[in-house]
């Protein structure tokens, strides 16, 4: 396994430029294992996200937690280089990914993208210029580890499940575990997916083939817009299962409100930080009124990516929801594990 990830990590660097690349390369394994973020910033210190925090990276491969005098610090024009690397150097190509603020590489890493916006006369951004930072995500796979979600809900029967949890938190690494054992009859039936890739994390079709094991029995809409994938799944693919990833606009929560009505299931991932803004968000609270959600599953983070922190039932949810409304606080509601929140 610790081989498998680290060649995950020099998958996800190989497009930084060459000299960064190498020293990265050098990590220490276990580095390599606990790094999920590798943020680069023009003129400012590389840094290493993962289970021990921000982490400074050195000239000689080392990491630290405080700056040091060989803290290497990246350049601008080693930051434009890794871009246009990014890009394939058609930067045309990945135009409306970029107006959105990512690039997604080979093997369904992303690279979030900051800079100086470009709008037309109507406001919508056009481009991004003056690149000043990348944020490379690196898109792991952890096999095994929806396999108590399988159990549970979808061992003879479609389920409608939301998986909520904070950043880094193995969202979208749990939903293509989920989607590889749902569409591969593994520790369940077989069931017919379809899969909503907007952001090419999921399955990361490259030339209609996908470099992630999402499984045997499913569709992929890739790149399209989430809102419309739904409806063209529905129309088109008659799948038993839709699944997507982070669930944040209105216009995605009313495609999944119409969608529910035709009987196909949803299991998607929306961004929480904790219970207080699972129970916050109007979102989640439109999702879980359409009554056809059964359970939300909550990731814990804190460096512990997949791992399940509460299991709750749809409707003690939106008994929370009513009685915060209310303004009755200070009941505790417990997860289907024992855990108590408040």
């Amino acid at each position: 396994m610790s081989q498998n990830e680290n060649n995950v990590f020099n998958k996800a660097v190989w497009p930084i430029s060459l000299n960064l690349k190498r020293k990265l390369l050098n990590c220490d394994e276990l580095i390599k294992n606990d790094t999920y973020e590798i943020r680069l910033r023009a003129n400012r210190p590389v840094i290493l996200f993962g289970a021990k925090g921000s982490l400074f990276f050195s000239s000689d491969s080392t990491v630290s937690n405080t700056l040091r005098n060989n803290t290497y610090i990246c350049s601008g024009e080693e930051l434009t280089e890794t871009f246009n690397r990014m890009c394939g150097y058609s930067i045309h190509a990945h135009q409306t990914s970029i107006n959105n603020g990512f690039v997604t590489m080979r093997g369904g890493h992303r690279a979030g993208i900051a800079g100086t916006a470009v709008l037309d006369s109507k406001g919508e951004i056009i481009n991004i210029r003056d690149i000043s930072s990348l944020n490379i995500r690196i898109a792991r796979e952890s096999d095994g580890c929806s396999s108590q979600l399988v159990k549970t809900f979808f061992k003879d029967k479609a389920r409608s499940l939301i998986i909520a949890g904070p950043p880094s938190s193995g969202k979208t690494t749990m939903l293509k575990d989920l989607a590889k054992k749902l569409s591969s009859a593994d520790g369940c039936k077989c069931f017919k997916l379809a899969i909503i890739d907007e952001r090419e994390e999921l399955a990361a079709v490259e030339g209609a083939i996908p470099n992630n094991n999402v499984g045997l029995n499913c569709d992929i809409l890739n790149s399209y817009p989430k809102e419309k994938a739904v409806l063209t799944a529905v129309r088109t693919l008659s799948p038993e299962i839709i699944v997507c990833d982070e669930i944040g606009s209105d216009s995605e929560v009313n495609a999944i409100k119409h969608a529910v009505n035709t009987g196909v299931r949803f299991v998607v991932s929306i961004h929480a930080s904790d219970f207080d803004e699972l129970v916050s968000r109007p979102q989640v609270e439109s999702l879980l009124r359409t009554y056809s959600f059964d359970n939300v599953v909550m990731l814990a983070g804190d460096g512990q990516p997949c791992k399940i922190k509460e299991i709750y039932e749809v409707g003690d949810l939106l008994d929370e929801i009513n009685r915060r409304r209310s303004g009755i606080y200070g009941n505790d509601l417990v997860g289907s594990d024992g855990i108590v929140s408040s």
